[in-house]
């Protein structure tokens, strides 16, 4: 892997975050995933992520539930598999990909449709003159039987924020708009805060997610490379041709990608 792509590891981006004040009260618990981690997570939670450390776009993504006999878990999507122990299921996890590391999330209980949760990307990108600006959001909603909202991986779609909070929380236009200022608030202060990771962003997306209390939780901070496509699937294109404006204004007077 590139020197520089390196850094996005999962968990060094997770203990960079983790130091801000501002920042760590809106990410979940983690853990870098060991036996010891993954039995610790277990024994306080119900349900625990476990993602690839280097892996993106909700590849390698397992969740791990407790049942009465045991464990269940589900990578990516598809059919539940059982296991006995956090021992065996480590081992189990481990086997799926010996080569790599993983970190241990505590599960949120995040707002749905439909029995369908969804998080929330918000795309952040810097203008012709280097400032950062927010280019517009969308809910992505998993799909039947996935553990990812990522719309390839997890076969979900998109639909605009608006709808996903009326449709999961009821919320009225007061509402809707009240946690879309605090959502776009959050993504500055991430995207500022990101300024003094030893990365070089010009794009950033941020997936943020509301739980059923309506409190707002960072699932991951993408600083390169962001779909761009992904807002092409909403109706509206105000978003989208957003994001193309500021692209091209930023490649047109900058020649630093990363």
């Amino acid at each position: 892997m590139n020197e520089k792509l390196a850094r996005l590891a999962k968990w060094k981006l997770h203990r960079f975050y983790a130091k801000s004040p501002e920042i760590v009260k809106h990410l979940p618990q983690t853990a870098f995933f060991t036996p010891s981690s993954f039995s610790s997570f277990m024994n306080k939670y119900n349900s625990v992520y476990i993602k690839a450390n280097t892996q993106h776009t909700g590849k390698g993504i397992i969740k791990v539930w407790k049942t009465v006999n045991g464990y269940q878990f589900v990578k990516v999507r598809g059919k539940a598999n059982f296991s006995p122990s956090t021992k065996d299921l480590y081992n189990k996890i481990k086997k799926i990909s010996p080569n790599q590391s993983f970190i241990i999330q505590k599960t949120i209980d995040l707002a749905q449709i439909k029995r369908r949760f969804f998080d929330i990307r918000v795309m952040m990108m810097r203008d012709g003159n280097r400032k950062w600006e927010y280019a517009g959001m969308i809910a992505k909603v998993s799909g039947h039987g996935s553990v990812v909202s990522n719309l390839s991986s997890g076969k979900g779609y998109a639909t605009t924020i608006e709808e996903a909070l009326i449709k999961s929380l009821k919320f009225n236009k007061m509402q809707i708009e009240s946690i879309k200022k605090r959502l776009i608030s959050l993504s500055y202060k991430i995207i500022h805060y990101s300024e003094k990771y030893p990365f070089y962003s010009f794009q950033s997306g941020i997936d943020l997610a509301v739980d059923k209390k309506g409190r707002i939780w960072i699932i991951e901070i993408n600083l390169h490379n962001p779909s761009h496509s992904l807002f092409k699937k909403l109706k509206d294109k105000t978003y989208f041709r957003k994001i193309s404006r500021l692209y091209s204004a930023y490649r047109k007077h900058n020649k630093r990608l990363i």
